[in-house]
């Protein structure tokens, strides 16, 4: 830390001293440590701890249950890291309405245990619920395989606080569903990883929980063939709530009987329909099979937690891991050119296929020197290509992004509008904003 950068930190020794301090080993991110960590309990005191490093010229990176902070590239300046974890727990659920307002330190698990005793639940997909904050899975714009079913988080979202770079509180939208009001901030911050605001509150619809559910799981010689029963299923008036093929890698993951390509079906419903509609799917997948069977209802919950590694972007020092959006009509396509490019650099590899949103997840293992050349490949494929995680080394000279999108000068402009002095999440957005 320069003198300078050390003097600038100091400024902060003026934050009231309720603002708890913590240890700022425990904040390094692609290893860059900040100079000091922040840990505040309320909207107020994360306005405060804003505006300070604000006008310091500080750059902050916020902080929820760090499981996706493998996302974003190298930063360009990182001197406080700001937890979010302490402003946890539900601020308001109006079970009747289907409508629940959450603080952004609230784990998954955590909602979903609450929405459980209301007989609710948020259909959302992640990788590690138990350390997850709703804070961070908007911020990220990370969609699981349930999205096929219920739509993505962001169609969820109703209202939202935030609080802007210069410690300003900001509103938009509310607890009712049908007001509009602040919708399309709602959708700027989503995905925005943090980068335009800090996410303090979200307000969202919830759908009743289902009260049964099941998997298909199908297993196939080929990818074709699993991609094509697949879509077969996907294209019809059978309504599962999920599509994903898996690779060998992805198979073994996934606790699932050996194959080379599997294709796991979920269905959600009332206990009868749920029967019936796995049925049907099943009958509808086992043409060109190699076997098919009905995962039951205790089973699927975790089934289709361990799919969902599959979008893990928590830091990693021996994996990267790729997500490649294609249109689905064409993800076989690009799911069979990722995996003869794997192939050839002698990695070890799982590929989820997301079929009802035209995502290929790729995580592969090896030598440095190979999974970089492996992410330049991937990189290039389908119409949008992420790095979720990788190792720090692997992430300099690239754009974890990739391509940049068609809107890429609207969100410079955004950016510079939101955070002229680049206090959030400094260089970590795409390009590098």
């Amino acid at each position: 830390m320069s003198s300078e950068q050390e003097r600038d930190v100091q400024n902060l020794d003026a934050l009231p001293a309720e603002i708890a301090r913590r240890d700022p080993q425990d904040y390094a991110v692609d290893g860059v440590v900040p100079a000091v960590a922040l840990a505040p309990t309320t909207v107020e005191e994360v306005s405060a701890c804003l505006a300070a490093a604000n006008d310091a010229g500080l750059g902050v990176i916020p902080w929820g249950g760090g499981s996706h902070m493998g996302l974003g590239n190298l930063p360009a300046s990182y001197d406080v890291a700001l937890d979010l974890r302490a402003l946890d727990g539900v601020a308001h659920h109006e079970p009747d309405d289907l409508t629940i307002s959450v603080r952004a330190g609230c784990t998954i698990a955590e909602l979903d245990r609450h929405l459980a005793e209301h007989g609710q639940v948020l259909p959302v997909d992640v990788a590690r619920p138990e350390s997850a904050t709703i804070g961070g899975v908007v911020a990220a714009g990370l969609a699981g395989p349930r999205r096929f079913g219920y739509g993505s988080l962001r169609d969820l979202l109703i209202g939202i606080t935030v609080v802007l770079p210069d410690g300003r509180i900001a509103k938009g939208g509310g607890m009712v569903v049908k007001n509009v009001s602040g919708f399309d901030m709602m959708r700027l911050y989503y995905g925005s990883l943090g980068s335009l605001a800090v996410i303090t509150q979200v307000n969202m619809k919830v759908i009743p929980r289902p009260r049964a559910q099941r998997s298909v799981v199908a297993r196939f010689p080929t990818l074709t063939a699993a991609v094509e029963a697949a879509e077969a299923v996907r294209t019809s008036q059978l309504v599962p709530t999920a599509i994903v093929v898996l690779d060998e890698g992805a198979t073994r993951r996934a606790e699932l009987p050996d194959a080379r390509w599997s294709l796991c079906l979920r269905c959600e419903a009332p206990p009868v329909a749920v029967v019936r509609q796995a049925e049907r799917i099943a009958a509808a997948v086992r043409n060109g099979a190699e076997a098919a069977e009905i995962v039951e209802n205790d089973e699927t919950t975790g089934l289709w937690q361990r799919i969902a590694l599959a979008l893990d972007a928590a830091p990693a020092a021996d994996t990267i891991g790729v997500r490649v959006g294609a249109a689905p009509s064409q993800l076989s396509v690009v799911s069979e050119a990722a995996a003869n490019e794997l192939a050839a650099l002698d990695l070890a590899t799982e590929l989820t296929l997301d079929l009802g949103s035209g995502l290929c997840y790729v995580r592969a293992m090896g030598e440095p020197a190979a999974m970089r050349r492996a992410w330049e490949e991937l990189a290039q494929l389908g119409l949008h290509a992420t790095l979720l995680t990788a190792p720090h080394g692997i992430k300099s000279d690239t754009d974890v992004f990739g391509r940049k999108p068609a809107g890429f000068e609207t969100m410079r402009a955004l950016k510079a509008e939101f955070d002229p002095r680049g206090t959030l999440n400094r260089g970590r957005f795409i390009g590098h904003l």
